[in-house]
């Protein structure tokens, strides 16, 4: 097989501003003061993933067993890499709904859809930092791809280094990537105090994409891939999933079948379990579909049965302060009538 890696890239059909204000006046006369309007997080573990099952790239949640999965997004355009907010309330994505593939904001439920930046660019793989006030993402095309940090509504905009596929620690200090390189995509490190960049098992293995932190940032998931660069994207044939340390320390494989395509790792919240895709061939049909493993990697369970399904993100609520700061609580009616 020769397929290239999908990247992805969705616009605000929600309530107008005009409708949010009229809402937040009649609240202040009913209950005498300007209230504060939260977005709902899920009450119960939820997995987003992006499925094709319909003809079109889509963005639904599951159960991380795979139980009651519900589409969000029900939009013409293509929406993929959702990634949870670190308190569950929101998923940043992407999509082409608004031309170029770029970064959009909904609520959990799929609600409340809007774009992050203001200008049009191609932006994609986006991450969340932990405190929720800041994003990472992509712009440009793999092997001239930059990775960028911004806030949460697109402003200070700052250019970090090379690379695609960021993932950014639970510790905030450090962002994970695929590095770039002539003729190779290394796994990067990119220091967010000191402003310095290593690579991990360069010499061992040239070609590593979707990197992810563990829950505690002790260790790093990512898939081994046999790749190339062709015409700036990136191309792979072969595809198997490793856990190292966060110091390129104790490398295991933990999906062991040779010709594998099993890529996108995501930690379950308590660090024992991987959410990953791999290939299913039925009748000579080839899919793509999401199982769940333990560290072992034996006995994987396939999670989806319909369409292609990529890019999984593992949310608990149960891993959340019983008292939020305030820095990760979303919109405030006050705010809203200042912009």
């Amino acid at each position: 097989m020769n397929r290239p890696i999908i990247t992805s890239c969705s616009e605000n059909r929600g309530l107008s501003k005009l409708t949010i204000l009229s809402f937040a006046v009649s609240a202040f006369f009913v209950f005498g003061s300007i209230s504060t309007i939260w977005a709902q997080a899920p009450m119960t573990e939820k997995v987003v993933f992006t499925s094709y099952r319909d003809g079109n790239a889509e963005i639904y949640t599951m159960n991380p067993d795979g139980s009651k999965q519900v589409n969000l997004t029900r939009n013409n355009a293509a929406d993929y890499d959702p990634v949870w907010a670190p308190n569950g309330e929101q998923i940043l994505f992407v999509s082409d709904r608004d031309g170029p593939f770029d970064l959009y904001v909904m609520d959990a439920d799929g609600s409340s859809v809007h774009k992050v930046f203001g200008s049009r660019e191609f932006r994609w793989n986006p991450t969340w930092s932990p405190d929720g006030r800041k994003i990472g993402y992509v712009q440009g095309k793999e092997k001239d791809s930059i990775i960028y940090v911004a806030t949460i509504k697109g402003g200070l905009v700052e250019r970090l280094t090379n690379g695609f596929m960021p993932s950014w620690s639970p510790d905030g200090r450090e962002i994970v990537f695929s590095a770039v390189s002539p003729n190779s995509a290394p796994l990067g490190v990119f220091n967010l105090r000191t402003r310095t960049k290593k690579t991990l098992l360069s010499n061992k293995m040239p070609w590593i994409v979707s990197p992810a932190w563990s829950p505690r940032g002790s260790k790093i998931a990512f898939s081994q891939i046999d790749g190339k660069f062709n015409q700036g994207f990136l191309e792979w044939t072969r595809a198997n999933i490793y856990v190292v340390n966060r110091d390129g320390a104790g490398l295991h494989q933990i999906i062991k079948n040779e010709g594998a395509v099993a890529m996108d790792p995501t930690w379950s919240p308590q660090g024992d379990e991987l959410i990953y895709i791999d290939a299913v061939i039925r009748a000579g049909h080839f899919s793509m579909h999401l199982f769940r493993t333990d560290l072992s990697g034996h006995s994987p369970t396939q999670l989806t049965h319909d369409g292609d399904n990529y890019d999984p993100d593992w949310f608990d609520p149960t891993t959340l302060d019983v008292s939020p700061s305030e820095h990760l609580l979303t919109t405030v009616w006050g705010k809203i009538k200042a912009d």
